[in-house]
């Protein structure tokens, strides 16, 4: 295969363009734009997925990816402390697009059981860095990604599926709350899925050896 040569003058021009794919999708989030998925038409109810919660998944897969380098470097250091610094760079890596989930909530207009965005947020960029370390951030990214698309394709073939299904997707007044479910239910799943990925970044001080192989092969 021919080498691809990067000329550094196409570099500002990229970054010109990223910027601007990053701030139009910033925009839509604020907006509480969302994509919807709608396999059948009525009487099956048409399920919403806000741009913010994909772009802070994207953000937490970047943050993730980001961090990989270091993440490996303490893996081979080993030791107790660097298992509290790679469970701590997770904690961060997963509030921060939960916090901007958050601000984006409180700027926008009153719907019915909105908290289930901020629920949604923390299982979504939980279950990142929860795959993170076994498949790497990038394929755990796309992972999660195309679960939350595969679950408004079901919730949608599936009649009052929404109604147990811990994440929840958007309608035309709000997010559809699982009220099927126990009271406490799904914050304690978001909780626990948090706590799991943390657990699995301070048991595997962020990286397995296999994670670390394939990304230095890949690039």
């Amino acid at each position: 295969m021919a080498n691809v040569i990067c000329r550094p003058w196409l570099l500002p021009t990229a970054g010109a363009f990223a910027a601007a794919a990053v701030a139009a999708l910033l925009g839509l989030a604020a907006r509480g734009a969302v994509v919807p998925v709608a396999v059948f038409d009525w009487p099956h109810e048409e399920q919403r997925i806000p741009v913010v919660e994909l772009v802070c998944v994207c953000a937490a897969m970047v943050g993730a990816w980001s961090n990989r380098p270091r993440l490996w470097v303490w893996e081979r250091l080993g030791g107790a402390r660097t298992r509290v610094r790679a469970a701590v760079t997770a904690t961060i890596g997963m509030a921060l697009p939960v916090s901007v989930g958050g601000v984006v909530l409180a700027a926008s207009p009153p719907a019915e059981n909105t908290w289930l965005l901020l629920t949604n947020l923390v299982l979504a960029c939980s279950t990142v860095y929860l795959l993170t370390p076994f498949m790497g951030a990038i394929p755990g990214g796309l992972a999660v990604l195309a679960g939350i698309f595969l679950g408004a394709v079901v919730c949608n073939m599936a009649t009052g599926l929404n109604r147990v299904v811990p994440y929840s997707y958007a309608g035309t007044d709000g997010w559809t709350a699982p009220d099927l479910l126990g009271p406490g239910v799904v914050t304690a799943l978001a909780a626990g899925m948090a706590l799991a990925a943390l657990g699995a970044h301070a048991l595997t001080h962020g990286a397995t050896p296999w994670t670390q192989r394939s990304g230095e092969e890949t690039g």
